[in-house]
């Protein structure tokens, strides 16, 4: 398989729902993509099959040949030229990345926008911690994605029982993706040995991806990190501060509001808002006015009903839809047959 082809694998991607002027985030459907569901485990670890350990085996080595051609001068100008040819292709994609060590991992034919082009694909660590597969495909603009993302791809695939097209990072800074979250966080000034992560997702506009880290002490952070296209340097942001940005951590409890059922009964009814609710749904949050979008099951409403719920001071206006309403914007009913 091409590197082109294990990007096309890994179905990098968000899609959005738009609700007025706000939008409902989710996870980019179909293909081995990662998303927010994709289970918290290390890809490299998790799959007894013979065939896939034989395949994993074989691309760690032919990853550690090229990174080690023999030895001496041959050694050494395989790794300049890694590193130069990742530099470039870093400067080019503008991500931000001092390129510290570099490995090419691949090379080959593939289809860029319907035009066979030579593709070559590098493994690559920066000096802010974070390391990425870089493909040269010109004379298009050079793609990539890290290595959190590559992890929970194939994550995602053995989960799944998929035969993995993604590839796995092998590089020593690398290779370990929570040593290399435990690295990322100290250079953005974060002392956090992680226990734990999961890759969250991320905004194909602003070029950023999203990981959740659970640390041994048990604080929980949220990393912003670059993908090709920007320039940001990692951001770590307490799991507290990315609730308020509905961004809502799982595999700790610092902080964050407890959501449960009964916290969307208790708003409605606060509201004055009958409704025996014989079942609730929660649709998702949107992500600029932060409200909860729940659908309500009851009898008071038999053509369906659609809250709008902002919680935690949040100042928004609280709203109501029945299910045809609310199909306008975007939301549809589950609960409740429209005709």
């Amino acid at each position: 398989m091409s590197p082109y082809n294990w990007v096309g694998a890994l179905a990098l991607g968000c899609c959005f729902f738009w609700l007025g002027d706000t939008a409902l985030a989710q996870a980019a459907p179909g293909g081995a993509a990662p998303s927010a569901s994709a289970p918290n485990v290390n890809a490299n670890d998790m799959s007894t099959d013979p065939e896939q350990a034989e395949q994993r085996r074989l691309y760690r080595e032919n990853v550690y040949n090229r990174a080690h051609p023999g030895s001496g001068d041959k050694k050494a100008d395989a790794t300049a030229h890694a590193k130069q040819e990742s530099t470039d292709l870093v400067k080019a994609a503008q991500l931000a990345c001092d390129v510290t060590d570099a490995a090419q991992v691949a090379e080959g034919p593939a289809t860029v926008d319907g035009k066979a082009v030579d593709t070559k694909t590098y493994e690559t660590i920066c000096g802010n911690g974070m390391g990425y597969f870089l493909i040269s495909q010109p004379p298009a603009s050079p793609s990539g994605f890290s290595c959190f993302a590559a992890d929970a791809a194939r994550a995602a695939d053995i989960a799944q029982g998929k035969p993995s097209g993604s590839i796995i990072c092998s590089l020593p800074q690398n290779a370990d993706v929570k040593a290399m979250a435990t690295a990322v966080l100290s250079h953005a000034g974060i002392s956090c040995q992680v226990r734990d992560l999961h890759w969250m997702g991320q905004s194909a506009k602003a070029h950023l991806e999203y990981t959740e880290v659970a640390c041994m002490d048990g604080t929980g952070y949220v990393l912003t990190t670059a993908q090709p296209g920007s320039p940001a340097q990692p951001v770590a942001t307490t799991c507290k501060d990315a609730a308020t940005r509905g961004i809502m951590c799982k595999l700790t409890n610092s902080g964050a509001p407890s959501l449960t059922l009964q916290t969307f009964k208790d708003a409605i009814a606060q509201r004055n808002l009958v409704c025996d609710a014989s079942a609730i749904r929660v649709v998702g949050q949107e992500t600029i006015r932060k409200r909860h979008v729940v659908e309500f099951q009851c009898p008071q409403y038999p053509k369906g009903l659609i809250a709008l719920i902002p919680l935690a001071g949040n100042t928004e206006p609280f709203e109501t839809y029945d299910c045809a309403g609310a199909a306008k914007h975007g939301i549809i009913c589950k609960l409740t047959t429209t005709k």
